[in-house]
């Protein structure tokens, strides 16, 4: 199914209660993912793209509770706008907890071996792509790009310009200078790295 595509910084149109809760969710789940990736792989990098979602987390969170606040009007919403509020609340707690995880990585502390091997015995990983000028990848779209490649992997952020596009559709048409945040095998995350480095 092709997901709309969202900003998660300033958008030039409003958005609902209801695409910035979807967004909430996701992008805090995003941000575990990712911390837990460099756990594992050890990569400041993808430390670092962890706190940069961090503002956009405090974003949504924040027009939620304006909106869902101003639309309180008796009893029957008021109880509506909790559960709201309890849902976006959980999803930022989930996020702050990534950038605690996050951190570890960027303070340089020592993780016992244990914890590690506990985190690697996942099939997947999250891996962070930068798309350079003159990728074999520039100029595709994610559909053509699988094809390409020959490598399977889900693209699930994008960051271009300081802003997010989270779950991009297939036809999402990758430029140079465009960070991916992927999920896949880790083997397939090694060929894509590759792969995606100039013809």
């Amino acid at each position: 199914m092709e997901h709309k595509l969202r900003q998660l910084e300033e958008a030039p149109r409003p958005r609902s209660v209801k695409d910035s809760l979807k967004d909430l969710i996701n992008l805090s789940s995003l941000m575990l993912d990712l911390a837990y990736a460099s756990i594992i792989h050890d990569d400041e990098e993808i430390a670092r793209q962890v706190l940069d979602l961090e503002q956009s987390i405090s974003d949504l969170r924040k027009s939620i509770i304006i909106h869902m606040s101003l639309a309180v009007r008796n009893l029957t919403s008021a109880e509506k706008a909790v559960s709201v509020f309890k849902i976006a609340d959980t999803a930022a707690m989930v996020a702050y907890e990534a950038v605690e995880i996050a951190e570890i990585v960027l303070r340089k502390m020592k993780i016992h071996p244990k914890i590690k091997e506990g985190f690697m015995k996942t099939d997947e990983s999250v891996g962070v792509i930068q798309i350079m000028e003159g990728s074999r990848l520039e100029g595709l779209t994610i559909k053509n790009a699988l094809i390409t490649s020959g490598v399977g992997f889900d693209v699930i952020g994008v960051k271009r310009s300081g802003r997010w596009t989270m779950n991009p559709s297939d036809e999402f048409e990758l430029k140079a200078g465009d960070v991916l945040i992927v999920r896949g095998t880790t083997d397939a995350l090694t060929c894509l790295k590759t792969y995606v480095g100039g013809a």
